[in-house]
């Protein structure tokens, strides 16, 4: 499909030039119609021309979850997972006291960019 387009594409844009230059040439009554329809036709053209090309998916960015114990000061980052929302009650008891641990924050890891030195 993309072939086809491309062709039907390029097509359009020279059938749209050349009336948008006949258009311009002449001297008649038509000579804005003729202009106005290249213009559109060429439009469809470049349309048909860049249609169709797929976007790249980015990853979803690292992401962790940052889970706190509410009876002692125990804390610890694990890798996000699908159902992770703040103040939610984890199932796994603190390995210190056995007591509840919730989630205090879910973070997004931003990576740095590297830096550009201009001379």
């Amino acid at each position: 499909m993309s072939v086809l387009s491309k062709g039907l594409g390029l097509i359009l844009s020279g059938v749209g030039f050349v009336l948008l230059f006949y258009g311009m040439s002449t001297t008649d009554a038509l000579s804005f119609v003729w202009s106005f329809i290249g213009l559109i036709v060429m439009s469809f053209g470049f349309a048909f021309l860049t249609a169709g090309k797929p976007k790249e998916k980015k990853p979803p960015p690292p992401t962790v979850t940052e889970i706190q114990c509410g009876s002692c000061d125990f804390k610890e980052i694990r890798d996000f997972q699908r159902g992770d929302h703040v103040l939610k009650i984890v199932e796994a008891a603190c390995p210190k006291c056995q007591g509840t641990m919730t989630i205090e924050g879910v973070y997004i890891i931003r990576e740095e960019p590297e830096e550009k030195y201009n001379v």
